[in-house]
């Protein structure tokens, strides 16, 4: 080797030296306190059902043992709605950042194909002088999705996933990291495999990934989820510093960031637990601006009607553009509503140690148990499908208090008598709520018509006082038949304003649609309809989707 090569080979050493000596001060003079995070992850509510519970775990990582990772953040992308969304999220990805740094985490840039840019910096030399490290499986330049280890992605991404007019194809895109992220002495820039030697030099074994495009870059870059997670590592996605690479246009058709709710659903159920930016910043999640949906959290717990399939399909279709859609389930879900075991679906198990171990983690069975309940609390709106359910007192007080602050409430079908048993006390360390038709909905449901023999079992027309009205909107003006039998429901209380009514063969007819102004001030509207027939008729579905887009902007007279 000649002189010239070994004094520049001498030359990056020592940079690589001086750079690690000043990230080691850096964290002697941080706040080395721990990160304590709140992980959440997805539980199927049993084998191979294909319904899921969103479950939390709070966890305290050791700052000086965890790496942040971050993922291709350009200056510039291809495609316009991507750069504009990068440029938004930039700012509060810098907050995270520094307050990592502080703490004493590594902080690893990674602009991939930009690495001319940064060739003679410190934190370039850092990454290159890390020793390597043999890995566990092969670090490969791109890792793509394997059938056998996870499902298929829930978007079509085929078309390249932009959402905006494509560029002149001679337009150059990115040329290094934006610059709003700001680079430090202690921190590394690599889009290799030197991250993973990196982490393995410092003793990393945590790290949090943030960037784009969740679907693409932040699950196949060797610095990033699929790779490190083969590695061993614990990692975290920050759920809401990152964006997907997804056209509405394509499946499953709805807005941009419900897109980007469904990869991070995927990577939660497959691959690695997520956080948001406010467990180390304060407390909120970031939104971008575009992002105008109102969360709606859908509480299903009941055996006659199958909503646990019918609102998810419904959900899928109908509130994808509009809301953003949680669901809660009661805590059994191994049988369908007629008692009869599932058939098991097959499901990839989960990647990584960390992944396996939350799902590992017992959780409760009791159908009466709503588990992940807590996503209450950030939810715009509530959608209830329950039947007779006896909560845990913390549950339904949970409940209560979202009702008593106003927030607007929907409901279907046996959502009249959702949390109290049938002429019986709860049982110990259970609550109920026994006015709840009364108090939420306006109502008074007492029982139900029999089934009919032939055709429907409830004939539904417009009220005569309805009028119109913007839940009507596309409802047939005609009669409607439903297979549900006719709740008897009536007399509905003062505030209420009956919209459909239903009759049975020559028994009195009964409110069957309407909505009602409570006692704290907020809007709810109910509907008995709900029965699973009623959820194959587009004017039933549209009937549903015009009440929560109601209830959620107030748009009631």
């Amino acid at each position: 080797m000649s002189r010239k090569m070994l004094r520049c080979c001498g030359l990056v050493m020592l940079c690589g030296l001086l750079a690690a000596a000043g990230f080691e001060s850096l964290r002697a003079e941080s706040s080395l306190s721990p990160l304590s995070l709140k992980l959440r992850f997805r539980k199927e509510t049993a084998p191979g059902s294909g319904r899921w519970h969103t479950l939390n775990q709070p966890a305290e990582w050791d700052a000086k043992k965890t790496a942040v990772v971050i993922c291709d953040m350009w200056d510039k992308h291809w495609c316009q709605m991507s750069t504009q969304r990068v440029g938004e999220m930039a700012p509060r990805m810098n907050e995270f950042v520094k307050e990592a740094r502080r703490r004493g985490s590594l902080v690893i840039h990674c602009p991939s194909d930009t690495l001319d840019f940064y060739k003679d910096t410190p934190q370039r030399k850092l990454a290159q002088a890390a020793p390597k490290v043999e890995p566990k499986t092969e670090l490969q330049r791109w890792c793509r999705i394997d059938l056998t280890k996870e499902a298929p992605l829930p978007i079509d991404d085929a078309d390249g996933g932009c959402d905006t007019i494509l560029p002149d194809p001679n337009f150059k895109a990115w040329s290094r990291q934006i610059a709003t992220i700001e680079i430090h002495a202690g921190d590394a820039i690599t889009d290799s495999a030197e991250a993973y030697h990196l982490m393995r030099q410092r003793g990393i074994e945590n790290v949090l990934v943030m960037g784009v495009h969740t679907n693409m870059c932040v699950l196949g870059r060797p610095f990033s989820i699929r790779q490190l997670v083969q590695q061993g590592l614990n990692v975290a996605l920050v759920r809401d510093l990152t964006d997907t690479m997804y056209n509405p246009k394509q499946r499953p058709f709805g807005s941009h960031f419900t897109g980007t709710d469904l990869v991070v659903e995927h990577i939660e159920k497959y691959w690695c637990p997520t956080l948001t930016s406010g467990d180390l910043l304060d407390g909120k999640e970031f939104r971008f601006p575009a992002d105008k949906r109102p969360h709606v959290v859908a509480i299903v717990s009941e055996e006659e009607y199958e909503t646990n399939e019918t609102l998810s399909v419904f959900a899928a279709k109908y509130l994808s553009q509009d809301f953003r859609v949680s669901f809660v389930f009661g805590g059994a879900d191994a049988t369908d509503n007629r008692g009869k075991v599932v058939e098991p679906r097959p499901t990839p198990a989960p990647n990584g140690t960390l992944l396996s171990a939350l799902v590992a983690r017992p959780t409760s069975t009791d159908k009466n148990d709503l588990l992940g309940l807590e996503v209450l609390d950030t939810a715009d709106i509530a959608l209830i499908s329950a039947r007779r359910r006896t909560l845990p007192a913390e549950q339904l007080d949970r409940i209560k208090k979202f009702v008593a602050a106003g927030k607007p409430m929907v409901g279907i079908r046996t959502a009249s008598h959702p949390f109290h048993a049938r002429d019986k006390a709860p049982p110990e360390g259970r609550a109920d709520w026994t006015t709840f038709d009364l108090d939420v909905w306006g109502g008074h449901y007492t029982n139900h018509h029999g089934n009919a023999k032939e055709g429907p079992s409830n004939i539904v027309t417009m009220s005569a006082k309805a009028g119109p009205h913007p839940i009507l909107t596309g409802f047939p003006s005609a009669e409607f038949p439903s297979g549900g039998s006719l709740y008897m429901t009536s007399p509905l209380a003062e505030g209420a304003s009956v919209l459909l009514m239903g009759r049975f063969g020559d028994a009195q007819p009964e409110p069957v649609a309407w909505t009602f102004t409570r006692k704290d001030g907020g809007r709810s509207f109910y509907t008995s309809l709900g029965h699973k027939s009623d959820f194959d008729q587009p004017a039933f579905c549209g009937l549903l989707r015009n009440g929560l887009l109601w209830a959620v902007t107030n748009q009631a007279k």
